[in-house]
């Protein structure tokens, strides 16, 4: 199975600015009928503010020849966080419609095996950030320790899975 990009698909942008740092970002393409989704890249950086950090991953977003979203979502409890990507990206990046405790359970959910014998989420290797934070994950105590990309991942589900 291939872990790239599929232009015939829709493509998602879901973030975390993250409290103070680091600001996580993650593309999201939903596969196999939406029966799982693949982690494309992640976007991992400390000590940048939000415009920068929305500019270097639009830069990112045209370098990997991806076409423009379909959505996004990012962390609610900073609205102008989300209305600068939304100026950047020109796509309109929203809260999730679910609470986090929903959220959470989401990702379990769906990194569960399922009965092919792979789990409902792929993430590809370049994703280091988020592998070593999905690692811990099942032990997650919110707020505490790093879970920027888990909690990018997590505003995803909350997002896309009621459209």
């Amino acid at each position: 199975m291939s872990l790239d990009y599929d232009p015939d698909l829709e493509l998602y942008l879901s973030v975390d600015p993250g409290y103070t740092n680091p600001f996580a970002g993650l593309w999201l393409q939903p596969i196999e009928r939406n029966e799982r989704v693949l982690v494309l890249r992640e976007y991992y950086q400390r000590y940048r503010t939000t415009p920068e950090n929305g500019k270097a991953m639009l830069a990112l977003h045209r370098e990997a020849g991806y076409r423009t979203l379909t959505g996004a979502w990012g962390d609610p409890s900073n609205p102008e966080r989300l209305a600068l990507l939304s100026e950047i990206f020109g796509v309109a990046f929203r809260g999730p419609r679910l609470p986090v405790e929903v959220g959470q359970e989401l990702v379990r959910q769906w990194l569960k095996v399922r009965p092919d014998g792979r789990p409902g989420i792929l993430i590809h290797h370049r994703c280091k950030n988020l592998i070593r934070e999905l690692s811990l994950y099942l032990k997650h105590e919110p707020g505490k320790g790093e879970h920027h990309a888990v909690d990018a991942l997590r505003y995803f589900f909350c997002g896309w899975i009621r459209e």
